[in-house]
C-alpha cells in the first residue's frame, strides 16, 4: 500500500518572530532560521530511518522556506528521491494585501478583522479571507488538484513538503473530516504525517485526529 508523507516546513524567521511580534505571513517569503535548518535535517533522518517507506518522489511548494526543507532532508537520504518541480499548489494560504504586514497594524486599518464574527476568523476559515486572499475551501481545491498530479507521478510513496494550513486542507480532503475540525487539526513544523491508501486514505501516523 502506498504511503504519503506530508511535512510542514521547518521554522522560519517570521514564525520565530511571532513569539514576539505578531506578523501576518501568509505566502510572505520568509527564510529558514538556524533552528528551521536543523529541524530539516532532523526530519529527513527520521525519514532515513524508515525502512518501511519506499520514497521514490518529493515536491514541496514554491516558497523558498519549503524548498530549503526538502532539500535539507533530502541530503540525509542515503537514495535520493526524483524531485518534482516546485508546485504552487501546495503554497500557504493567502493572506492578500495582509500579508507581510504587523497585525496591529493591518487591525487598526481594518477593524472588523480584529472582532467582527463574518471577518475574523480570515486565517482559517473555509469561507472567510483576507481581501484579495484565500480562504481554506480555495486552498483544498488548488492543493488537491495538485496532490494528485503529483500522487500520479510518483512511482510508490510520496514526499511532500507544505505549509500549516495547506497540509490541514490536505488531510481534510483525503479523511474526509468536518471543515471544523481540519481548520483545527495541529501541525508541527518538519514532523512527518503518513497517510496510508491510494484514493481512498486513512492516517498510520503523526497525531491523532479522532
Amino acid at each position: 500500500m502506498r504511503r504519503v508523507i506530508l511535512v510542514r516546513h521547518g521554522e522560519s524567521l517570521l514564525n520565530a518572530m511571532n513569539e514576539y511580534q505578531k506578523i501576518l505571513c501568509g505566502q510572505f517569503d520568509t527564510p529558514l532560521t538556524d533552528r528551521g535548518r536543523d529541524q530539516a535535517r532532523n526530519v529527513g533522518k527520521i525519514l532515513m530511518g524508515r525502512t518501511d517507506l519506499n520514497i521514490t518522489h518529493a515536491v514541496s511548494s514554491t516558497l523558498s522556506r519549503t524548498r530549503e526543507t526538502l532539500d535539507l532532508a533530502l541530503q540525509q537520504f542515503s537514495v535520493r528521491p526524483e524531485v518534482l518541480a516546485p508546485n504552487a499548489g501546495f503554497n500557504e494560504r493567502s493572506l492578500g494585501i495582509f500579508e507581510g504586514r504587523l497585525e496591529e497594524d493591518v487591525f487598526r486599518e481594518y477593524p472588523n478583522y480584529r472582532s467582527h464574527p463574518q471577518y475574523c476568523r480570515f486565517r482559517e476559515h473555509f469561507e472567510q479571507k483576507a481581501p484579495w486572499g484565500e480562504n481554506l475551501a480555495e486552498v483544498t481545491e488548488r492543493a488537491w488538484a495538485a496532490f494528485e498530479a503529483a500522487w500520479d507521478c510518483a512511482g510508490a510513496d510520496l514526499l511532500i513538503v507544505s505549509h500549516c494550513n495547506t497540509i490541514r486542507c490536505l488531510l481534510g480532503r483525503a479523511l474526509r473530516l468536518p471543515q471544523v475540525e481540519t481548520a483545527q487539526l495541529p501541525i508541527r513544523h518538519a514532523t512527518p504525517i503518513i497517510m496510508k491508501g491510494d484514493r481512498e486514505f486513512q492516517m498510520e501516523s503523526g497525531f491523532s485526529y479522532s
